[in-house]
């Protein structure tokens, strides 16, 4: 296994997305969610791209396509709901030990929301 890790980092590099309408898209990831643009028109958290692709394909949207961690699961679910996002109940999950919720992005995708 060590080998392994000596060619393939332990790192997310790019998450990638399908999406119907890419202007659409990127609007909603950085004006609802505060995803920042990069010099590119894309999108990036840290270090890692989150690439929106307009094509015809579809991800699961049977569970989160990704999940963000808040340090105020409470606020943060506030201020989706004012900002117009779909947003389910906070709920507690007692064998991860943490509080979540989901918010459903503008292609019907739900992104995690949690405490840690």
């Amino acid at each position: 296994m060590g080998e392994l890790r000596d060619v393939i980092s332990n790192r997310v590099t790019e998450i990638y997305i399908h999406v119907s309408n890419y202007e659409q898209s990127l609007d909603w990831y950085s004006n609802v969610l505060g995803i920042e643009k990069d010099n590119e028109n894309g999108l990036v958290m840290q270090d890692v791209r989150i690439r929106l692709i307009e094509s015809e394909k579809k991800n699961p949207i049977t569970h989160a396509v990704f999940s963000l961690v808040s340090t105020d699961i409470y606020k943060a679910h506030e201020v989706l709901k004012a900002r117009g996002a779909i947003v389910d109940n906070i709920y507690y999950c007692p064998y991860e030990l943490t509080t979540s919720f989901h918010v459903t992005d503008c292609n019907n995708y739900p992104i995690l929301i949690k405490d840690c």
